[in-house]
């Protein structure tokens, strides 16, 4: 009897197992992709499904998804996502030879693009008081964008003024009054005039936040003009490993970009390394001049790991490094002086730590975010005779900080409708200016110690309250004090001065939503800046000449009134964003003449008043000569009047941008070929006024590189065309794009340096 129990039991055991081989050499795997009915836009993170089942996956960021099916059943797979209708899509034969490409129907009101950096925590972008952007990671790969301000330049309110090493000009205001951050850590840099952002691989990202206007609440000090927060991918996902490859070459300064994105993710754990390489020759004008020394050499490395201890508790970790060589050619510091044997070297190390606590209930989240930045840059200042014109000395700076800091918050439910954010964060910024003097006429060598451990270090308490009532209201009110110390650091063995100064800041705002697709915001905000340590102190070599701080200077405040009008109509096809601003500044750092003959210039603070706005709209058109192709039409505008009321005159505020209009025909359309299953035909124009309201030179100076010089009027006008396949192997796309096609010959606003030349790429990116 034993004997036959143990025959029947082995043999369901094998039966099993060979229905078990039987039905897994049965399993098809089904490759696809998912897109808007309208735009023809890949829809990321959409859920995938087979119906009656627990088998699933999700769209990455191209729209792709593969999942794995029985082929002798009769299968259903489920297409959801938020922003669309449902979609369920049976599975025959003739589909299981090839791949699917599955259109959703967009709800006819769509949620909106959701950010996190208004309010630190996610909410829909039409809600907030204030105008904001979103930029994503495609538009970045698409436009062979090398750095901030390059991804920047399409974006209404954002000004350029030189190619590669460029301030980030906001409304008026560069980035010493701007926060550009990475993952919602600010960075600082050593530049007098800001953090420029070239140093920042803007390839790791997800996406880009912009939110116009005052942020001091949450951020604290220097977010008067608005914010910037370059955010990571999230490191979990679907379990799948997945290689990204970009490589791109430009013509005009024989630039070669390549890029490599290395992921691999699962449900409670990931980790993605990105590496990026970018090297050019010398710039082309478009007078067909050379610019010497125009060359640029950049290595970049990040890497993103996190993991999810439980449902509650999650630890993300990026870091960052960056290896730059770059040089300045002619007119960089005048139009008659030459900068062409700098060469200028920076290093830049970044690191944050995240940890997320999500209880539920009355406590959403708390959240503890700290980070470190190191870096160093040399920076070159050469000295030529008044006699002679030769070359005579060179002073050779080595710029070097340290900082770090980090933000403990907490979201709370203070009701359904109704989130309070309340939190403290602090950091320390150290600066050591060592440097190297060159006199070639006697031929020596010394060294100078500089300022060392010079910098400011700031404390800030805060609290936002966002307030959902009476169904069509929203309102965002919050308050914040700041205590910061600014330090002179040491020269040689004396210890140098400390100033204390402190801040309070504030902002109420609301949004009146008379239906799902129009929204009226109104903001009014209270928004300051510390001065730092080169302001108050420390001797500074810049491209203007040399600068000395005033220890009497107070911190700036602003106060910032916006208006916005945003919405869709017309069945939803048009969508249109205003907004206005006008803000008044007391106690603005300025430039001053400065009665030391060995220095340039010096700082003091006067008032200021600046107003404009932004605006743009995009119509789109669907069923264009087929029913798969769609047309989209945009434009923008932005403008700015900036006044210095140090006089009594109406006297021009310093880098004041002219009026800039943007213009754009995009159509998208699809082919159903085995090599080609997409294209893409873009043309855009750049349009900027003639700019003679521009600041009077300082007395005693000569102006430095930008900002004193009036620009004439100009047009830009761009091309590109796209190809994208999602039958081959990896998924290429091919894209040409062909920037000043006249080979226009003009100057940024204010810069002495006129702008690059026709330039075309190419840019082939695979996704493995």
């Amino acid at each position: 009897m034993r004997f036959i129990n143990f025959i029947k039991r082995l043999a369901i055991l094998i039966l099993t197992v060979l229905s078990t081989v039987v039905s897994a050499q049965k399993m098809n795997r089904i490759e696809g992709l998912v897109s808007d009915q309208n735009s023809k836009n890949p829809v990321e993170f959409a859920n995938i499904s087979v119906k009656n089942s627990a088998i699933g996956t999700t769209t990455d960021a191209l729209g792709r998804f593969k999942i794995s099916i029985e082929s002798e059943k009769q299968t259903v797979i489920v297409v959801s996502h938020i922003n669309y209708y449902k979609k369920e899509v049976a599975i025959t034969d003739s589909l299981l030879s090839g791949r699917i490409h599955i259109f959703l129907t967009p709800k006819k009101i769509q949620l909106s693009d959701v950010v996190i950096s208004a309010g630190l925590y996610e909410q829909p972008l039409d809600k907030l008081t204030q105008s904001g952007e979103l930029i994503s990671y495609r538009e970045i790969v698409d436009n062979m964008n090398s750095n901030i301000t390059d991804m920047l330049d399409k974006t209404p309110g954002f000004t350029r003024v030189w190619e590669y090493h460029s301030p980030v000009i906001l409304r008026g205001l560069n980035s010493n009054r701007l926060i550009i951050m990475k993952d919602g850590n600010r960075r600082i840099g050593t530049f007098p005039g800001g953090y420029f952002g070239q140093d920042m691989n803007i390839y790791d990202t997800k996406q880009v936040e912009i939110i116009k206007g005052p942020g001091s609440v949450i951020y604290g000090s220097g977010a008067i003009s608005g914010i910037i927060n370059v955010i990571s991918g999230d490191p979990f996902g679907a379990d799948k490993n997945s290689v990204q490859l970009n490589t791109g070459y430009g013509s005009n300064n024989n630039e070669f970009l390549e890029m490599i994105k290395i992921c691999h993710k699962k449900e409670k754990y990931g980790i993605s390394v990105n590496g990026k390489y970018r090297k050019t020759g010398d710039m082309i004008y478009g007078n067909g001049e050379t610019a010497e020394n125009s060359n640029v050499e950049d290595r970049d490395f990040s890497f993103n790991t996190g993991v999810k201890l439980s449902d509650q508790h999650k630890i993300i970790m990026n870091a960052g490094y960056h290896y730059g060589d770059w040089g300045k050619p002619r007119g960089f510091n005048g139009p008659e002086k030459r900068f062409t044997k700098i060469r200028n070297e920076e290093e830049n190390f970044h690191a944050d730590l995240s940890y997320v606590y999500t209880p539920g209930g009355f406590i959403e989240t708390v959240n503890l975010n700290m980070y470190y930045d190191n870096g160093w840059r040399d920076y070159y200042q050469y000295k030529y005779s008044t006699t002679s014109g030769n070359l005579s000395a060179l002073d050779l700076v080595h710029y070097k900080d340290n900082y770090g800091g980090g933000r403990l918050y907490a979201v709370l439910n203070l009701a359904e409708n109704n989130k309070l954010t309340t939190g403290f964060d602090a950091y320390l910024f150290r600066l050591d200016s060592p440097s190297e003097i060159f006199d070639y006429y006697n031929n020596t060598h010394g060294t100078l110690s500089g300022s060392k451990d010079a910098g400011q270090q700031n404390l800030g308490m805060f609290i936002n309250d966002e307030w959902q009532f009476a169904e069509k209201w929203r309102m965002v009110s919050g308050i914040r004090f700041d205590a910061a110390g600014v330090l002179e650091g040491r020269t040689d063995t004396t210890s140098g001065r400390t100033e204390k100064r402190e801040a309070f800041s504030g902002n109420v705002g609301f949004v009146y939503s008379p239906d799902q697709s129009t929204h009226i915001s109104f903001n009014a905000g209270r928004a300051f800046r510390m001065p730092a340590a080169e302001e108050l102190f420390t001797k500074i070599v810049s491209c203007k000449g040399i600068k000395v701080g005033n220890p009497d200077l107070n911190p700036e405040y602003s106060w910032n009134i916006d208006l916005g009008l945003r919405g869709r109509t017309m069945n939803q096809k048009l969508k249109y964003d205003i907004a206005l601003f006008y803000n008044s500044l007391e106690d603005f750092i300025n430039e001053a003449p400065s009665d030391d003959p060995d220095v340039d210039f010096t700082l003091k603070n006067t008032d200021a008043r600046l107003a404009g706005g932004e605006i743009s709209a995009d119509y789109g058109f669907d069923n264009v000569l087929k029913p798969s192709d769609a047309l989209y039409v945009g434009a923008g505008a932005a403008f700015v009047y900036g006044t210095d009321l140090a006089e009594e005159k109406d006297t021009p505020l310093f880098g004041i941008p002219p009026l800039k209009v943007l213009a754009e025909v995009n159509y998208r359309g699809l082919v159903n070929k085995k090599w080609i299953t997409g294209y893409t035909l873009k043309l855009d124009t750049e349009i900027a006024t003639a700019q003679d309201r521009v600041a009077e030179i300082p007395e005693g100076t000569d102006g430095g590189p930008w900002g004193y010089v009036p620009s004439d009027a100009h047009a830009v006008v761009n091309f590109a065309l796209g190809f994208n396949s999602n039958s081959l192997p990896g998924y290429p796309k091919l894209r040409f794009i062909v920037s000043n096609i006249l080979d226009n010959d003009y100057q940024p606003f204010g810069s002495y340096i006129p702008a690059m030349g026709r330039n075309i790429k190419i840019i082939l990116s695979f996704h493995f």
